[in-house]
């Protein structure tokens, strides 16, 4: 599979409402879900749950979206779903429904502009069995590239968890681009107070997540998956010379794992959105070139709003730069197994 996106920087982490699935919510097509436009903006709710904010313009405007990509020098994006469109709270026949909804909308934008937009979309990771039809639907007919999935499956399931093996098997036959997200929620013990619930609970719970995949032994059992961490990996290229030492030291550690902490790191793919230059040069120096990819977070507050620019404040020189920014990412998809 190549890509067929325009020359230049590829911008993997940006999310997206589409307004086709918000029309319809408003043609009433199922119980639960609705959306109302104000001047305020567009509200959805989802499961008959009202979003306590408007949706952002740029989440679902497509002329916002390529104005904001012109001024920070981003040629194309790949769009995937605003986290809280992964919604593993759903009974089997909504979930089916909501999520094929949201990868068709996703599909049909990259579909009118496959030049500018590539996409992936969400499956319901609770129910393990629909989530690799829906995944099959999405690389297949749709032509998506893979799918957002959030750090856990509610509270109670972990992404090493047993039951999630069969979705990981056929996520890798397929060549599957599984991108890992923090959900939304709400702040609580010491993350309470100064935004700390964005600021560290949600790199915290990507980083438990990249943890639960290398000492859970799925990076070992399916050494062939995409997974990319957001946000830099969370904490865990930081962190990983204590992994490795645990590993060592602890059997805990070795329970379900069998080769080492660091072979299993060297498969994980992470986005730049450090906020840091410096970070970013030691994440590339951690991961490798080819394993960092250029990423915003669009359109929220917390995005990297000069993300190219990030990139090249980092000194990676030429081939590493070009790497990131894009020919990583291109690369990966230039032969795809299938499955």
């Amino acid at each position: 599979m190549s890509l067929r996106l325009r020359p230049g920087p590829i911008d993997i982490h940006a999310h997206i409402v589409p307004e086709g699935l918000i029309a319809r919510f408003e043609a009433g097509e199922r119980a639960g879900y609705a959306a109302s436009r104000s001047e305020d903006g567009i509200r959805v709710t989802l499961a008959g749950k009202p979003s306590r904010m408007p949706l952002l313009p740029g989440m679902v405007s497509l002329d916002i979206r390529e104005r904001t990509m012109a001024e920070q020098g981003v040629n194309s994006q790949l769009l995937s779903p605003w986290i809280a469109l992964c919604d593993y709270s759903l009974g089997e026949a909504d979930a089916d429904w909501f999520h094929r909804a949201v990868n068709a909308e996703i599909a049909a934008i990259c579909a009118a502009a496959p030049d500018r937009y590539a996409g992936i979309g969400t499956a319901p990771l609770q129910f393990p069995t629909l989530a690799i039809e829906v995944l099959r639907d999405a690389m297949g007919p749709l032509g998506l590239l893979g799918v957002e999935i959030g750090t856990s499956v509610g509270k109670d399931i972990f992404l090493d968890d047993p039951s999630l093996d069969p979705f990981w098997q056929v996520a890798e036959a397929l060549g599957a681009f599984i991108l890992i997200h923090p959900p939304l929620e709400p702040p609580a013990g010491g993350f309470a107070d100064y935004y700390l619930n964005n600021l560290i609970q949600n790199p915290l719970q990507t980083t438990v997540a990249g943890a639960r995949l290398i000492f859970g032994g799925v990076l070992e059992r399916f050494p062939g998956l995409r997974i990319c961490l957001v946000h830099g990996g969370g904490l865990l290229p930081y962190n990983v010379g204590r992994l490795i030492r645990g590993r060592l030291v602890r059997p805990e550690a070795k329970a379900r794992m069998i080769g080492s902490v660091e072979e299993s790191f060297s498969r994980l793919y992470f986005d730049t959105v450090t906020h840091s230059a410096p970070a970013l040069a030691y994440l590339v120096g951690q991961a490798g070139a080819d394993h960092v990819f250029l990423g915003s977070d669009y359109p929220f507050d917390m995005a990297d709003p000069d993300l190219v620019e990030t990139v090249r404040a980092a000194g990676l020189g030429a081939v590493k730069e070009a790497l990131v920014l894009s020919d990583g990412f291109r690369r990966m998809f230039e032969t795809t197994a299938t499955g």
